[in-house]
């Protein structure tokens, strides 16, 4: 179709809906993905192979997971709305990932490449104590596994706008079949069929921007001048106000803490670079994952603008959309070819999927290393601990399909997962850099700071009205400041819990 000319009939695909051919190119994209992770199974695995794919995994895979940890139906369904609704203010938070990447390579890669981990936990052990170990383990838990709950609601909405079947049914089909493959494969099928589910996502998104901006007439300055008119396209807050969600100094300030935590404290991501050859490897892993988040993450938020304008010159063809974080997929059924469709909703089962399998091997590479071998299970075999793996994802498949049903309570699906983060990460990534920045922090330290940084952003939570972005810094500097001067009051630590363990020791 041609810019600035109208809609034709043929292109009316909301007359037919879901098309035959697009339940086909669905049906196979899932069969396909099944397929692959599942080729992936070895029985006899060892740990090593089943968590940490045998550490021989290659760094741009492990950089394109990375990204794929990250990019489910949140930001896939919820950038493109939250532009759709808004406008583009909240397109400064991932420009901290190329800022925090350096600081990664160089505080934590060191130590984490050389000390041969399963867990990014482990190293807590070493520097601090097993309760500090324990603790920070569990708090990832608790927020990947919300996480992956608010990425399977995602798709349950496709197939609702899509079926008609209720988004429940939806959410237990999406959960149970990403825990098949992602217990038979592994992180070897994580990594593969996320790089696989990556080009899938971008390759939607880039045909919604694409055929959006094409249908509307006049073409992109008609857009461009509708969009600017409804503010669609302002992009900087400059509000010194704390209680303002957008403003540019929340976005970033909360970003590079929203950023900087997962990069170097959460284990869905952590566990990838572990799956690298080297220090080198890994570091390529961290700069390519800068590199491509920005680009990919401000596309979306310009495909909502996109949207916005298109639906702007053909406001009729609203009728029907009852949830706004639903645009994405309510355009690729009504306005797309068939087969074009299917592709669209096939991206955003492969954004879910490629988080809710990451989410689920990491909770149980977490469960399975931290707690089972560490304190229930300590002498056993290898091969055990990757048959305990299995069990261990197919017990978290299920626990986060049943959360998912809780999802739609959480709000704007692309702040769902980020209010969660904000309580919880600032205290996770505190307790990192008193390990790493610092040689005198103690073990009962670190546990008093995190609590005390919790309380802090628990009181900023309860009696102010500030945006979530500023709970991050908070619980960070709050951490690391009590958790030091406490430190100050207990028993300096071994030397054998410094050396080698913090930056220049």
């Amino acid at each position: 179709m041609e810019a600035g000319l109208p809609i034709e009939p043929a292109a009316q695909g909301w007359m037919k809906g879901f098309a035959t051919l697009d339940y086909i190119a669905v049906a196979l994209y899932l069969l396909a993905i099944a397929v692959i992770g599942g080729s992936f199974y070895r029985r006899g695995a060892t740990a090593k192979e089943y968590f940490l794919g045998g550490r021989s995994m290659p760094w741009i895979a492990a950089g394109i997971s990375i990204v794929a940890a990250d990019l489910s139906a949140i930001s896939v369904m919820g950038s493109p709305a939250w532009g759709y609704k808004n406008n583009l203010q909240l397109i400064w938070m991932p420009i901290a990932y190329p800022i925090c990447a350096p600081i990664v390579i160089l505080v934590f890669v060191p130590f984490y490449s050389k000390l041969n981990l399963y867990t990014a936990y482990e190293y807590l052990e070493r520097r601090f104590s097993l309760p500090v170990r324990l603790l920070v383990s569990m708090q990832f838990q608790v927020l990947r596994g919300w996480h992956v709950a608010v990425a399977i609601y995602g798709p349950a909405l496709v197939i609702n706008l899509v079926t008609g079947f209720p988004v429940w049914q939806c959410v237990l089909v999406m959960g149970l079949f990403t825990t098949l493959y992602t217990a038979l494969g592994g992180i070897r099928a994580v990594i593969w069929t996320d790089v696989i589910q990556f080009f899938t996502v971008t390759s939607g998104i880039a045909l919604i921007f694409t055929v959006a901006l094409r249908r509307v007439p006049g073409g992109i300055p008609a857009a461009y001048h509708a969009a600017l008119e409804a503010g669609k396209l302002s992009f900087i807050n400059p509000s010194l106000d704390p209680a303002q969600l957008t403003s540019v100094w929340a976005c970033l300030i909360g970003g590079f803490v929203l950023c900087m935590a997962p990069l170097t404290t959460d284990q869905a991501i952590l566990q990838r670079l572990f799956t690298t050859k080297s220090a080198r490897d890994c570091r390529r892993s961290v700069m390519l994952q800068a590199f491509i988040i920005v680009p990919i993450i401000s596309t979306l938020y310009l495909t909502g603008t996109a949207l916005f304008a298109f639906y702007h010159f053909h406001p009729e063809r609203l009728a029907g959309l009852t949830n706004t974080d639903a645009i994405v997929p309510f355009f690729a059924v009504r306005e797309l070819p068939s087969g074009m469709s299917g592709l669209v909703v096939a991206a955003i089962f492969a954004a879910s999927m490629a988080v809710m399998s990451a989410g689920i091997n990491s909770l149980t590479t977490a469960s399975t290393v931290d707690f089972y071998q560490r304190v229930f299970r300590p002498d056993r075999s290898p091969e055990h601990y990757a048959i305990a793996g299995r069990a261990g994802t197919v017990f978290w498949g299920v626990a986060v399909t049943f959360t998912g049903l809780l999802a739609s309570k959480a709000g704007d699906l692309v702040l769902a997962y980020n209010r969660v983060s904000a309580v919880v990460s600032g205290p996770m990534l505190g307790i990192f850099l008193l390990g790493t920045l610092t040689r005198r922090a103690s073990a009962m330290g670190c546990l008093l700071g995190a609590a005390a940084g919790m309380i802090a952003v628990g009181l900023t939570i309860t009696l102010t009205r500030w945006s979530f972005f500023y709970q991050g810094p908070i619980g960070v500097i709050t951490t690391f400041a009590a958790g030091y001067l406490a430190s100050l009051f207990t028993p300096p630590p071994a030397p054998e819990r410094v050396k080698g363990l913090v930056m220049g020791a």
